[in-house]
């Protein structure tokens, strides 16, 4: 009777080991973290073998972690060498200064924590031998590649410190047996063989194509976010496509701030309140700014930041965030105490899209990288034994690239010149409002060409309700089942639709022989409705605003018309401010474009 061939599909295996030495002074700790000892698995004895050629040890010696319980959310430290020595595993190990990392370590100084486990990949054992049933296995090539201070050592035969990445998984999962040949046919050893050579063909075929997607995913995203080097580092190092995912984010965000101050330039807190928009503009006017020396090197210090001459003056983005109402004593222009709305508040204020929850991020500078969730990971049932299917959870970049607004407003030369500061909150005023129209309507309706952000309409992945065929309560009812579909409903959703097909909502009946119509009382289907004419004609947009960005960049760039008003004596007033828009979540929407509304 031929012996059977078994396959085991490891996971990663613990032991647990004893620390050695503690030098407090340099937070190194020499341990030791294998043996040949002879320890019990549920599929037999394993006996570590501890010859040069058995142990892996390139992850070890590469900057590994120093970890705590095996968690990889807490790194106690780094291992600084690990070697072979005597047929036992020992490494120097040093501990971080982070505030656990220091608790973890005077808890080893203390001899509180005296309890080392290793983790490791089984790649390749041999059956050594049986006695009443048990099989001793020697475990000829194995990688350790982690190491950990533990509370409680690890039992592998409960599970804990099960929780490891199953990237660290062996793609060569062929058990090596030693087989009895005593009795077989010359036939049967044939047939065995065979049997061998093409599982370990599968395998290798497996690992070499596991490897070209890896290889391939990292290159895309370095390529994709100008990480080459990053990438080819992360390739050469069996980093996986995850980790390398994880890696890019953080490198961008450590790079580009979200809602910092990148668009701020540093004035003292009297340059700020001392500020006038009237003296820039009657400078500007006049061609002559020693009366407006301070706004002059303000303008200056914006340029020298954003690395390029304004088309008039530059405003900085310190002043568009202070109040803008008249003082009544003294020198200053603005009184910065009193509670008055600023240019950046006007503005958000004036914006439908950040009334309905729109995240509204300014002071930016450079391109903007924000992290996004594009996927989840998903739950599996499993039989005894089993693996679960890999999932991973899906990680994008919303980029936010500066895209160019221009607003103008118009005024008698005499008004500017008189140096009113009423007026300055006027001007700024008519700005905001000019300004948040052209956002709004390229919030919703961008092309993302000719320079102009992607709008809500046009973004990939958002949902759709054909209303060709009329409006109806079934259709309205639609829009919120798709996000529904999409785990994407929250309780603060709204409609927004211009002005025909909200008088299309309010005259068309819930049912035919019913007294309700979609709209009343300013809810559809439960939900708010807000008019407003940025949304075109046949339109009508649903879904959660709050997954909405909009970035401002800089300051404000105001350039002075005398010539477009001349015959009349005015003077045109132009600003032009850096803005793009992003969406966090597409599928939080649905729209149609196709409502009659005859």
């Amino acid at each position: 009777m031929p012996p059977q061939v078994k396959t085991l599909d490891l996971k990663p295996q613990f032991r647990e080991f004893e620390v050695k030495g503690v030098d407090e002074k340099n937070r190194t700790v020499e341990l030791s973290f294998s043996s040949e000892d002879p320890y019990e698995r549920y599929w037999g004895i394993e006996i570590l073998d501890h010859s040069a050629t058995s142990v892996d040890m390139e992850r070890l010696n590469n900057s590994a972690p120093l970890l705590f319980n095996h968690d990889r959310n807490i790194v106690a430290g780094v291992i600084e060498s690990a070697k072979i020595d005597n047929s036992r595993g020992k490494a120097l190990v040093r501990f971080g200064k982070n505030k656990k990392a220091n608790e973890i370590f005077s808890d080893v100084a203390d001899g509180i924590l005296t309890k080392v486990s290793v983790g490791y990949q089984i790649l390749e054992m041999k059956l050594e031998s049986e006695k009443n049933g048990m099989e001793t296995y020697r475990v000829t090539r194995w990688q350790p590649y982690e190491i950990s201070i533990v509370s409680i050592p690890a039992d592998d035969t409960v599970g804990v410190g099960r929780g490891a990445d199953s990237d660290f998984k062996s793609p060569v999962k062929i058990i090596n047996e030693k087989i009895k040949e005593i009795g077989m046919t010359p036939e049967e050893k044939a047939a065995l063989e065979r049997q061998q050579a093409e599982q370990l063909e599968a395998a290798q075929t497996k690992a070499m194509n596991d490897e070209r997607a890896r290889v391939r995913e990292i290159s895309a995203m370095g390529k994709k976010h100008k990480l080459d080097d990053l990438s080819t580092e992360a390739i050469e190092k069996g980093t996986s496509a995850n980790e390398f995912r994880a890696a890019v984010l953080e490198k961008l965000g450590a790079v580009k701030q979200i809602d910092g101050k990148g668009g701020d330039v540093v004035l003292s807190d009297n340059e700020v309140k001392s500020y006038s928009l009237t003296k820039a503009i009657s400078a500007a006017i006049t061609g002559d700014w020693s009366k407006a020396q301070d706004e002059k090197t303000a303008s200056d210090k914006v340029a020298k930041m954003l690395g390029k001459d304004s088309r008039g003056f530059y405003v900085p983005h310190q002043v568009l965030q202070r109040d803008l109402t008249a003082a009544t004593s003294g020198a200053a222009i603005v009184d910065t105490t009193s509670g008055g709305a600023n240019f950046i508040e006007i503005l958000r204020n004036k914006l439908v899209i950040a009334k309905l929850g729109g995240k509204v991020l300014s002071g930016l500078s450079g391109n903007v990288a924000i992290p996004k969730q594009t996927g989840t990971s998903t739950a599996y049932w499993i039989n005894e034994g089993g693996d679960t299917t890999a999932s991973e959870l899906g990680l994008g970049l919303i980029e936010l690239k500066p895209k160019t607004v221009s607003a103008k407003t118009a005024y008698t030369r005499q008004m500017l010149l008189q140096g009113n500061p009423e007026v300055e909150a006027l001007v700024m005023n008519d700005l905001a409002a000019n300004i948040a129209l052209a956002i709004d309507k390229a919030a919703i309706s961008g092309t993302g060409a000719n320079g102009q952000p992607l709008g809500l309409l046009n973004t990939t992945g958002i949902n759709g309700v054909d209303c060709s065929a009329g409006l109806s309560w079934a259709k309205v009812v639609d829009f919120d089942t798709q996000i529904a579909n999409s785990n994407a409903d929250i309780d603060n959703m709204n409609f927004i639709s211009g002005a025909g097909v909200t008088g299309k909502l309010k005259t068309t009946l819930k049912a035919a022989n019913g007294s309700e119509y979609l709209l009343e009382k300013g809810e559809v289907n439960g939900y708010n409705h807000t008019r407003t004419n940025q949304v075109a004609a046949n339109t009508l947009l649903f879904g959660d605003f709050s997954q909405m960005i909009t970035g401002l960049w800089g300051g404000l760039d105001i350039m002075i018309d005398p010539y477009e008003k001349a015959d009349s004596g005015g003077i045109v007033i132009r600003a032009f401010q850096s803005v793009d828009i992003g969406v966090k979540y597409a599928e939080a929407f649905t729209a149609t474009t196709n409502i009659d509304q005859v």
